[in-house]
């Protein structure tokens, strides 16, 4: 039977966080009829047998390796059968009602392709989860403290974090954190899912300007609120540190292949 919402996750390392997840979601209020599926992403850190025997309901997809965040979501995609799908986190405490708000807006907005809501850290402030397009210097500007320092590159940074702009309103915005994307199914059919050729990082932001590239509005809606644990692993320990971190070496890589595939173009949105 078609549901309201399919909501997908790609899961890696955080079994922990994996089942409170899971728990809040089967504990949440709302009318929205959904199914949750799980893709267990890890073989050095399975949760097949969790998930079966702690939530039987969940559709679980094992991937015999670990194939990245979009590829696994694709998988998941093509298993779901919703009318919207929410590309959803392992790490995110979900609310009530949180899911019935994201459909309303879809519902009563047919243009949007994309909606995102509001994610606020564990003690209740604002996380930073909408951005404007990333220019290749910005990932300079956040890693490198002595020029972060400076007045130019605070200021470039604070532009692409948006923090001129006030996260209580609902707004068009270029691009949203892959944590949480809750998707028109027409919108994918006309997209298509994930980029392949990312394994991990950029590929949130790839996806969003292929929805604004083919008329679609991708929006942040902040009445609707979860809570993300969320913490930026590529950005821990000193410069050197982070260089020889695996994760900066596959941002690295993806930040290289999303500026030349983008490299001359327009911004999407006109």
């Amino acid at each position: 039977m078609k549901k309201d919402v399919s909501i997908l996750i790609v899961h890696y390392n955080t079994p922990k966080l994996l089942r409170q997840t899971l728990k809040g979601i089967f504990a949440m209020q709302s009318a929205a009829s959904f199914e949750v599926i799980v893709v267990d992403n890890n073989p050095n850190m399975r949760v097949d047998e969790l998930v079966r025997g702690e939530f039987p309901e969940v559709k679980l997809l094992v991937s015999d390796q670990n194939v990245g965040f979009g590829n696994g979501m694709n998988l998941a995609i093509a298993n779901a059968n919703g009318r919207y799908f929410f590309v959803f986190n392992p790490d995110i405490a979900i609310t009530d009602h949180a899911l019935d708000e994201l459909m309303k807006y879809m519902d009563a907005h047919q243009d949007v392709g994309m909606v995102a809501p509001r994610l606020s850290n564990p003690d209740g402030s604002l996380q930073s989860s909408c951005y404007r397009f990333m220019g290749p210097e910005i990932i300079l500007y956040r890693r490198i403290p002595l020029l972060a320092k400076l007045p130019f590159a605070k200021k470039a940074v604070d532009q692409y974090l948006m923090k001129d702009w006030n996260h209580t309103e609902t707004q068009d915005v270029d691009y949203v954190l892959g944590a949480a994307m809750f998707v028109r199914r027409e919108a994918y059919e006309a997209v298509g899912g994930f980029d392949p050729n990312y394994f991990i990082y950029f590929e949130d932001q790839d996806w969003c300007r292929r929805f604004w590239r083919a008329g679609w509005r991708v929006v942040y809606h902040p009445k609707a609120n979860f809570v993300h644990y969320h913490r930026r692993e590529t950005a821990e320990g000193g410069f050197f540190g982070q260089m020889l971190n695996p994760l900066t070496r596959k941002q690295m890589k993806s930040a290289i292949y999303y500026y030349r595939k983008y490299r001359g173009e327009k911004h999407p949105r006109g």
